[in-house]
């Protein structure tokens, strides 16, 4: 069995080769979403040769301290954070801004000096939340046996729900009285009429509160009758109801004037066809007498010519038009009688 000497040197060089352990207590830490959080440092060591902070495994921030002529120096490993790193009242404590949810985890600090063997550490955790927006209740199943209202209310937060406590408060005339957890169970009857009933959502960083639910709400009629909003609601539906109908019937009656009016101008627009008769061949003939237009006939010869008649076809393409003569005249013969 090794002795107690033995024991200690062995924890002591364990601890020298797994490195710088954190010499204070893990102090945990709470920001707001866009907002800022101060990381304390007390420093008990003098000289100070740097220091460093670093975020999970992440160089964040190395200082050198300021010496009688010359300036600290402080070096922001990641551009992005060098508008959000700050160290207030020119002292070693680290002030984060513009907090965003990844910025939640551990930080550690170490302090390197001549006079230590080991640098000192201490280690933060860092939480960042939201502000919690306006609860949500949600009505459960509600049943009525013998006029008492039975149901459940249950409060949840749509966003940001982290690490949120949920309570309830019970307002009314007589007592007020309060219940934990996100369900509350109710069974109220006509003489609790008036209760009403909030639900508080808490986070480490903010609290906000529902809507009130009033009694009265739930189960409409169990004890009591008819509430006069439910009333109300069924006359509106009703008056609604027969307004469709009422459109409905103009419409057809319209629609039926319509057809008939359309079946009437229909029957005055028949007549009977009236039929073109042509007459067949051989029944009517029809002669075109053709006279010379513009001419002069010799007066000499007048009595010794002869006029012939050109017969037209009674067959021809349309019974009630005539032929169109040519622009040309004929000739015709000329016969003279000795």
């Amino acid at each position: 069995m090794l002795s107690s000497t033995a024991c200690f040197t062995f924890i002591f060089l364990l601890c020298q080769l797994t490195g710088p352990a954190a010499s204070g207590v893990l102090k945990k830490l709470v920001g707001a979403l866009g907002g800022s959080v101060n990381f304390p440092l007390n420093l008990s060591v003098d000289p100070i040769d740097s220091i460093i902070w670093v975020f999970n495994t992440t160089t964040l921030v190395t200082i050198q301290p300021k010496l009688a002529d010359k300036k600290a120096l402080i070096i922001v490993t990641q551009h992005r954070n060098k508008e959000r790193v700050n160290f207030p009242h020119e002292g070693y404590s680290l002030k984060l801004s513009k907090l965003k949810k990844n910025d939640s985890g551990v930080y550690r600090v170490e302090i390197h000096s001549s006079t230590l063997q080991d640098p000192l550490t201490q280690e933060y955790e860092l939480r960042v939340y939201e502000h919690l927006s306006k609860p949500k209740v949600i009505i459960g199943l509600q049943n009525n046996k013998n006029g008492t209202c039975v149901t459940n209310l249950t409060c949840s937060m749509e966003q940001g729900g982290e690490d949120v406590t949920y309570s309830w408060k019970s307002l009314g005339q007589a007592t007020n009285e309060s219940h934990s957890g996100s369900t509350l169970p109710i069974s109220w009857r006509q003489e609790k009429r008036d209760m009403t009933f909030i639900c508080m959502a808490r986070n480490p960083i903010s609290s906000n509160s529902s809507n009130p639910i009033f009694a009265w709400k739930l189960c409409e009629g169990a004890a009591g009758g008819l509430d006069t909003t439910v009333i109300l609601k069924l006359l509106l539906s009703l008056t609604l109801l027969c307004f469709i109908a009422l459109v409905l019937i103009i419409l057809i009656i319209r629609r039926e004037r319509r057809k008939e009016s359309i079946e009437e101008k229909k029957g005055l627009n028949l007549h009977p066809e009236t039929l073109n008769y042509s007459p067949t061949f051989g029944e009517t003939s029809e002669y075109d007498t053709i006279s010379y237009l513009n001419s002069t006939v010799p007066e000499e010869n007048a009595v010794n010519t002869l006029y012939s008649t050109v017969q037209i076809p009674p067959k021809v393409e349309k019974s009630h038009s005539l032929p169109t003569l040519p622009d040309t005249p004929r000739k015709f013969t000329h016969e003279n009688v000795n």
